[in-house]
């Protein structure tokens, strides 16, 4: 009986000096060194093809992860890249922050071949005080992305007798055509009416490469314009608009935009543009004949004054007479290997600024 008393007095003894290590109150603290953080759950992949509702539903599901401020119902790989305006940035960061949902201006793209996404359209941040224009690229593998590219112009609100709900940053030069959101309530019924037949990639191509060219030597007839080709820039129409800017004062009767989409090149006002670069396809959707490009048009700053056929000699406006390179994501409506619509997008960043990296 001693024996069995001596035993439970030990065990007992031997529990409370556990007890005593293990209590917070006698513990040592860590101060969080050893603190093991459990990673958000991976939605799991899933092999196979993605088709083009599949890749449609990866686009809405991204904006509403932007939504919720995160990025947990998000299927992602663990090493997905995430660019905006072509500068890294994490996942969570950024215009996620900011976001606050989508207008009614909705293009959607898929290239299912590549597995590849696309979206262009009008986007308000800052709880709908701030509006733009996203151009968006997703790549799926596995039912995951694993690359995000999203380009983004906003409109520039400018002060008026005080700062108010100014965003146009002191270095932003004023556009010629600057955002407009009620240029975006919805898209064109030609840019979304369907194809008779699907455009080939090489049809696709060749177009966007030739319209490129052209602007290089302003020269209209280098691209494949469809006769009915109109261009908006901005959410303004800049072709066939009779009422466009006047960039010099001394010629009022010269207006941007006013002629075809092949005769505002052969006017030569853009050769004021030194040259075009990176310009390349983000996604291309044969089937509806559409391809969403980037293209960086570089602006040396040091011409003054062009010729314009017709016209004679137009003023370059000063705001322009500075080193600044125009980022310009645009919307290609390619049908019979003709371009027949251009909906584009251009601001204003460092000169010299270029395409991320992307392995395609």
């Amino acid at each position: 009986m001693i024996k069995t008393l001596f035993r439970v007095s030990i065990v007992a003894l031997m529990f409370a000096a556990a007890c005593a290590v293990a209590s917070p109150a006698t513990a040592a603290p860590d101060e969080g060194k050893n603190l093991v953080r459990v990673p958000l759950p991976e939605t799991p992949s899933s092999p196979g093809p993605c088709n083009r509702d599949c890749l449609y539903v990866f686009v809405d599901k991204f904006f509403d992860a932007m939504l919720s401020r995160c990025t947990c119902n998000l299927p992602m790989s663990p090493d997905v890249k995430y660019t905006e305006n072509e500068l890294a940035v994490k996942p969570g960061e950024g215009m996620w922050k900011t976001f606050s949902g989508r207008g009614t201006y909705r293009v959607y793209l898929a290239d299912p071949a590549n597995g590849e996404a696309g979206y262009y359209g009008e986007i308000t941040e800052d709880a709908g005080l701030l509006q733009g224009v996203i151009a968006l690229r997703l790549k799926v593998k596995d039912h995951r992305i694993t690359e995000i590219e999203t380009i983004t112009v906003r409109e520039q609100k400018r002060p008026k007798g005080g700062l108010g709900l100014n965003t146009a940053g002191i270095m932003t030069p004023r556009m010629l055509d600057e955002l407009d959101p009620k240029g975006f309530i919805s898209p064109s019924a030609e840019l979304l009416e369907p194809l008779a037949a699907s455009e080939t990639r090489e049809q696709l191509a060749t177009a966007t490469k030739a319209y490129f060219e052209a602007f290089s030597q302003s020269k209209g007839s280098l691209a494949p314009f469809d006769a009915r080709c109109s261009r908006r820039e901005n959410g303004f129409a800049a072709t066939n608009n009779p009422g466009g800017p006047v960039p010099d004062k001394a010629q009022p009767a010269f207006h941007l935009f006013s002629e075809s989409c092949e005769g505002e090149i052969d006017r030569g006002f853009f050769s004021t543009l030194s040259k075009v670069r990176d310009a390349g396809p983000l996604v291309v959707d044969e089937k509806q004949g559409l391809v969403l490009n980037l293209a960086f048009f570089d602006n040396e700053g040091n011409v003054k004054s062009v010729a314009v056929a017709g016209v004679g000699t137009v003023a370059v406006p000063n705001e322009f007479l500075r080193p600044i390179t125009f980022m310009a994501p645009q919307l290609f409506k390619i049908e019979g290997g003709k371009i027949r619509e251009i909906e584009g997008v251009s601001w204003a960043v460092p000169f010299g600024m270029g395409q991320a990296t992307w392995e395609k």
